[in-house]
């Protein structure tokens, strides 16, 4: 058996799915920057921020965040698509068992 859609509608109906599913369309997360407290949440569950900083930032001093040593009162900056891009990248060498 052969269904015939055309392609306006099969993306449309992906575009569905995907929503219903949770992904995030690309365009959605490029140029957008998020908080120390944000990247932990989404990409290093149920790790906190200072795990983060210690198992990740550090060691592999990322160019995709900026200020990543603020001190008092400063705030680290996080760009969001390239740091989605290489954790995907570098999730074996993250010691996720570390404390």
């Amino acid at each position: 058996m052969q269904l015939a859609i055309d392609e306006a509608s099969m993306e449309q109906l992906i575009d569905q799915v995907m929503i219903k599913r949770g992904y995030v369309p690309e365009k959605q997360i490029v140029g957008r920057t998020i908080s120390i407290d944000e990247f932990a949440k989404k990409y290093a569950k149920p790790h906190g921020s200072a795990w983060v900083k210690r198992n990740i930032l550090y060691p592999f001093q990322p160019d995709w965040c900026s200020n990543i040593h603020p001190g008092r009162g400063g705030k680290m900056t996080i760009f969001e698509y390239p740091a989605a891009i290489w954790m995907n990248e570098h999730r074996k060498e993250i010691d996720w068992d570390a404390k």
